[in-house]
């Protein structure tokens, strides 16, 4: 059984669209997080959560993003980090989260990946991998906004299971 969750309706329209077009069965739910996923589903475990959250910073009045674009605070890696915590309770004891998504990295501290930092503390789940996709993605967003104290944004990559 496969389940896409997203906020957005159209968004889920257009991965029903993608899954017939690859013959794929989908059940497709407008979901918050994982709020859709039947009880009984959850207790079983699930095998694999793949997900490409929204990752834009939220805006100082919270009202400049739709929902659907708005990745929350800490420069966008709210939504992504909830992803990983609530779905490592979640997984069977097989089960593997990949997630793709964009890392603000300070100029202050240009080593400093809060992401890959939070994922190894994330309670009950391992890293398994984690690499950078791209090392400096939109640059038009540097030193406005939200990110006037970022040196760049990185696209990267996560694979995480439940630790045994």
């Amino acid at each position: 059984m496969a389940i896409g969750l997203d906020l957005n309706p159209r968004a889920l329209r257009l991965g029903d669209v993608n899954a017939k077009l690859a013959g794929s069965t989908v059940d497709f739910c407008e979901s918050n997080l994982y709020a859709a996923i039947p009880e009984p589903l959850k207790a079983g475990g699930i095998d694999l959560i793949v997900s490409n959250p929204p990752y834009i910073a939220s805006s100082a009045d919270g009202e400049s993003l739709p929902i659907y674009a708005d990745g929350g605070a800490m420069f966008g890696l709210d939504i992504s980090l909830r992803i990983v915590e609530e779905g490592v309770r979640i997984l069977s004891s097989r089960g593997v989260i990949i997630v793709y998504t964009g890392v603000a990295i300070p100029t202050a501290d240009p080593a400093h990946d809060a992401f890959l930092e939070k994922l190894k503390s994330v309670e009950d789940a391992e890293l398994v991998e984690y690499t950078i996709i791209h090392p400096d993605m939109w640059p038009e967003e540097i030193g406005q906004g939200a990110y006037a104290d970022v040196g760049r944004i990185q696209a990267v990559g996560a694979v995480l299971r439940r630790k045994s």
